[in-house]
Parts: structure tokens; C-alpha cells; sequence
């Protein structure tokens, strides 16, 4: 099996192969066809992780404007405890953010779109994709990295597969897929192959 943060071309073995001069019997070899492409990932850095954050932030902002705005508040105001409509706004936006996020990476596309600018995914440890339920614990889960002080957040840049805080909660992680190189089955056109799954991942 493939690890997440494998370099270089990958190649199917043939299971039908008997094996070949200086291989051991049940070696992977190269098999004879097209090439077609493999999937490969790696986990998402600090620093693009923070421009996708960013990025969510801004496309968030106006929806959460334009709320404000129609509560009679204005759009940039923040929050006043002793405000009741205040209260309503809060309640309003992180229903936005929520409905955002959870819906986007539970989605097909595993991403939000400041995710996808930068070229981010959200999946299961294993490289699955992510249950509503799933995508939605890890968005309530990042109320720990203030509870932390920020140090859930920091966890992503000393955990092996760099999880925040949140991820480590909802076992999910961020990866960045690339795309390479690998040989198809003998027979196999490169256009009936298909694209290849993404790799499970690997402790």
C-alpha cells in the first residue's frame, strides 16, 4: 500500500505475474499497458491551511453582513451581550458557518471553497470521504482550540499527520492530492481505466 507522503511513480502489481528473473514470487512488477494516473496525497501545511481559513473567512463575511444589516445592525458591528438582536445575529451566523462548512465537506468535493483555492481536502484517517455528522463535529470541535488558547491549533504543526485539535476529535485529516504516473492492467485502455481512487492511508 501506498503511504499518503509517497514520492515518485507508482506501479500496479500483476497478480497473475509468476514472477520474473531476480524477484521474489508475489513482488509488485511493472505491468505491461497504458499509463494511466494515481492519485497520491500529503497532508496540508500550517501555512496553507491558514490562507484557505482566510479565504473562508472573507466569502463568509458578506452572507453575515447582509444579515446584520437586515437586523436593523450595522454590517460590520460586533458582538454587545446586552444587545438582544445581538444575541439573534450570533445565532444566525454560526448557523451559516456551520451549514457552510458541513455541507461542503461532506459533499463530493471535500472541501470549502477557500479550501479548494489552495488545494486542500477533508477526509476519514483512512482517505474516506466524510459523513455530514462527521464534518459537522469537526466545525463544533474548533471551539476546543479557543478553550486551548490556541494550542489546537499549534498541534497541527508536532502531530505525525498534521491534525489540529478538531481533526484529532472528528479522526479526520487535510490532505493535498497530486496526481501521477502508474501502469494499467495489460488490456486495459486509458480511457476505460478511469480515474484511479485515492489511496487508503496508512499509520
Amino acid at each position: 500500500m501506498l503511504r499518503p507522503d509517497a514520492e515518485g511513480v507508482a506501479f500496479r502489481p500483476d497478480p497473475a505475474s509468476p514472477g520474473l528473473p531476480g524477484f521474489a514470487p508475489g513482488a509488485p512488477v511493472l505491468s505491461p499497458g497504458p499509463i494511466v494516473s494515481l492519485s497520491l496525497v500529503t497532508y496540508g501545511g500550517f501555512w496553507r491551511r491558514f490562507g484557505g481559513c482566510v479565504i473562508d473567512a472573507t466569502i463568509l463575511f458578506f452572507p453575515a453582513a447582509i444579515l446584520r444589516v437586515l437586523l436593523g445592525r450595522a454590517a460590520t458591528s460586533g458582538f454587545e451581550v446586552d444587545v438582544p438582536v445581538s444575541w439573534l445575529a450570533v445565532g444566525l451566523e454560526l448557523a451559516i458557518g456551520w451549514a457552510y462548512a458541513a455541507a461542503l465537506i461532506s459533499s463530493g468535493m471535500r472541501a470549502t471553497f477557500g479550501q479548494q483555492v489552495v488545494d486542500l481536502h477533508v477526509t476519514g484517517v483512512d482517505g474516506g470521504r466524510v459523513s455530514f455528522a462527521r464534518a459537522t463535529l469537526r466545525w463544533a470541535a474548533q471551539v476546543l482550540n479557543l478553550f486551548t488558547l490556541g494550542f489546537g491549533l499549534v498541534l497541527q504543526l508536532i502531530s505525525p499527520r498534521r491534525q489540529a485539535l478538531h481533526d484529532l476529535v472528528s479522526g479526520t485529516v487535510v490532505v493535498r492530492p497530486r496526481r501521477v504516473a502508474y501502469a494499467a492492467q495489460p488490456g486495459t485502455s486509458a480511457a476505460s481505466a478511469g480515474p484511479a481512487p485515492v489511496p487508503r492511508f496508512v499509520p
